[in-house]
């Protein structure tokens, strides 16, 4: 089934990326060196792994592109590294960068789930430069954070306190009207165990958690109440809470998932009064 076959994909992601291969960090800096030698006109930072920041060194606001997708190409092409880099750098131009970076282009604000180190390594790297992210208030599963950002054909850049966003209220509402707007179709794809994989376009699997009607439809059918497993940003597993081989089968692909470079969280989470909260077993 193709289930197997995703999995097995994952997991052979995983193995990648632990193998000889760039670390998100390395990978980082060669895009920052090239960046810089590319806009002399900008000061290029590293914030943190796969995230920059590029600011005109006339003035004017920056701009804080994520290099998760950049970095998810290498790995599938590790010989490709400089065409890569090169594709990703060459979409920066300097009339982009010395544009007002505050304006958001409201249609392709979407939200993006991250994990709490995350969220906390990100803040403090963009305080320094008195900014925070635009994240949401509350947490939506466990340690897990919502955050806001512009997703463009391009690239993937975080909000901040810089940008103007409109009614912070309506914040929430507009992002994941947008995501359902812009994802491919929703499949479920599962093996007779009762372990199921959710699949939509392979970026935004987890921010599937905020699309409350997926879960409260009851066109999910599991063998009690629903319980998941988010341990990257492209990968979604489902079973039910009484499912128990499938419950620890998920649990042991979790932890596994989890260590890789888009990793966030080895917990499992069960939908219960209408949220995601941390599931003990019971």
């Amino acid at each position: 089934m193709r289930f197997f076959t995703v999995l097995s994909a994952l997991m052979l992601f995983i193995g990648a990326a632990r193998a000889d291969l760039l670390s998100p960090r390395a990978f980082t800096d060669a895009v920052a060196a090239a960046a810089s030698a590319a806009m002399p006109s900008a000061k290029v930072t590293v914030i943190g792994d796969l995230k920059l920041e590029i600011r005109p060194l006339n003035g004017g606001g920056s701009v804080t592109p994520d290099l998760s997708n950049a970095y998810g190409l290498y790995l599938e092409a590790p010989a490709r590294l400089k065409d890569v880099i090169h594709t990703y750098v060459s979409s920066f131009s300097p009339s982009e960068l010395n544009a007002n970076a505050h304006v958001v282009d409201r249609s392709h604000i979407v939200p993006v789930i991250k994990n709490q180190k995350w969220f906390d390594d990100t803040e403090g790297a963009l305080r320094k430069e008195g900014m925070e992210l635009q994240h949401a208030p509350s947490l939506v599963a466990g340690e897990l954070v919502v955050v806001y950002a512009v997703d463009n054909a391009k690239t993937m850049r975080f909000l901040t306190t810089r940008d103007d966003i409109g009614d912070p209220a309506k914040l929430d509402d507009l992002a994941v009207g947008n995501l359902k707007r812009l994802l491919p179709k929703i499949e479920m794809e599962g093996a007779d165990e009762g372990l199921w994989l959710i699949s939509a376009g392979g970026d935004y699997e987890s921010s599937l958690l905020l699309f409350d009607g997926l879960w409260s439809g009851g066109q999910i059918k599991v063998d009690g109440e629903i319980v998941v497993a988010v341990p990257a940003k492209d990968a979604l597993f489902v079973t039910g809470s009484h499912n128990h081989s499938a419950i620890a089968r998920m649990h042991a692909v979790a932890g596994e998932v989890a260590q890789g470079p888009y990793g966030l969280t080895s917990d499992l989470f069960v939908y219960r009064d209408g949220k995601f909260v941390k599931f003990d077993g019971n």
